[in-house]
């Protein structure tokens, strides 16, 4: 079985999912609103250097992130990358960061793990998908997208639209705006979809999703290179 981890868009420029890839690791970017890499079914993990730990920390970005994975997933993890002796040179608060950490695990049930290196990450991250994917609970699908609490129509409306590839927030909010309803986004053409996007990529991507026939198979051949729209067609 392929081990696959799904890591957000924003770790490319870590250097870490081309370090999962050299072990052998099926990587699939995608723009993950929780989480930094989703490595199992409820299974996702936040990555802090030293650095940004201290740093999300004294900028109450730290629990907000915790809080909403969390409550998102039902296994969370933090791998903190780097040497927390240095969290004493950083700052003389050095003990907030202890009882951030502590709350982290308590408070919110969140496993630490601590890494060296991005090298040392990379490789943790691996042996943790190995056990969720290839344990003894193993061999299921990665659930990329586990259910926030959603409170209102409109909440559980973005939160789908927010599911299509590469549709963010923003974009979501667009294509409600314009067209009203998601049944409405999805009887749309390509050339209002391109209107309200403002990307002929992300259009057609869009629209072939909404129409290609489900079949498991599909799911097998997510890392071979995927037919034209014209194909399709």
């Amino acid at each position: 079985m392929v081990i696959r981890i799904y890591a957000d868009d924003r770790e490319k420029a870590s250097g870490i999912p081309e370090l999962l890839k050299e072990l052998g690791v099926t990587v699939i970017f995608s723009q993950l609103s929780v989480a930094d890499y989703v490595i199992g079914e409820e299974a996702a993990v936040e990555r802090k250097s030293v650095n940004d730990l201290v740093n999300s920390v004294f900028d109450k970005r730290f629990f907000d992130q915790i809080s909403r994975l969390s409550e998102v997933y039902n296994f969370p993890m933090l791998i903190v990358e780097g040497d927390i002796n240095e969290i004493r040179k950083i700052t003389e608060k050095w003990r907030a960061i202890n009882n951030a950490l502590i709350s982290a695990t308590i408070d919110y049930d969140v496993k630490v793990f601590y890494s060296r290196d991005k090298k040392d990450t990379a490789e943790v991250l691996k042996k943790i998908a190995e056990k969720y994917q290839l344990g003894e609970n193993g061999g299921r699908r990665i659930n990329l997208h586990n259910k926030a609490k959603l409170e209102s129509v409109s909440d559980i409306q973005l939160y789908i639209v927010e599911s299509f590839p590469n549709i963010g927030s923003v974009l979501a909010e667009r294509l409600l705006l314009k067209f009203g309803t998601i049944q409405n986004i999805c009887n749309a053409p390509i050339s209002e979809l391109e209107k309200a996007l403002g990307s002929r990529k992300k259009a057609e991507d869009i629209y072939k999703i909404l129409r290609v026939h489900y079949s498991k198979t599909n799911a097998d051949n997510d890392s071979k290179k995927s037919a034209s729209l014209f194909d399709f067609l």
